[in-house]
């Protein structure tokens, strides 16, 4: 008769969980979602439907934003104002910031007199640094 070998049979342990690289990925997951919401910029205003430009640009400066709404309401950083008080506020905003940019965030439907009696009122302010918020050419044509 042959010799046969019996395989000797291991005796496994129960299977353990590593605690220390599970807490290490939760901490990493927290890190990229914590990063994520930073990355996230919300453009805060009032809802304005912006012509377009081929040469659109986003600022990362802190502007100060002069909202025209297609039923003639004007707001300063979204609270209501009237022309005359918008002269007003936006020089106490010169007086503090002389190099201020402001972005006049009109609608499109919005009559062209009440944009430049606007844009009148700014520089009359003081304020040189003017931009029109403008929406990309292809997200126009959607």
């Amino acid at each position: 008769m042959k010799n046969r070998t019996v395989p000797i049979l291991f005796v496994s342990k129960r299977p353990r969980v590593e605690m220390v690289p599970l807490i290490d990925m939760f901490f990493i997951l927290l890190v990229f979602f914590i990063f994520g919401v930073f990355s996230m910029t919300m453009q805060e205003g009032i809802r304005v439907n912006l012509p377009s430009a081929q040469t659109a640009v986003s600022s990362r400066e802190e502007p100060v934003t002069i909202s025209l709404t297609v039923d003639g309401a004007l707001f300063l950083d979204q609270e209501a104002v009237t022309l005359s008080g918008l002269s007003e506020r936006l020089r106490q905003v010169h007086a503090v910031r002389p190099d201020a940019l402001v972005v006049l965030n009109a609608d499109r439907q919005v009559a062209h007199g009440t944009v430049v009696e606007t844009l009148d009122a700014i520089r009359q302010a003081g304020l040189q640094r003017v931009s029109f918020q403008t929406a990309p050419a292809e997200a126009a044509a959607q």
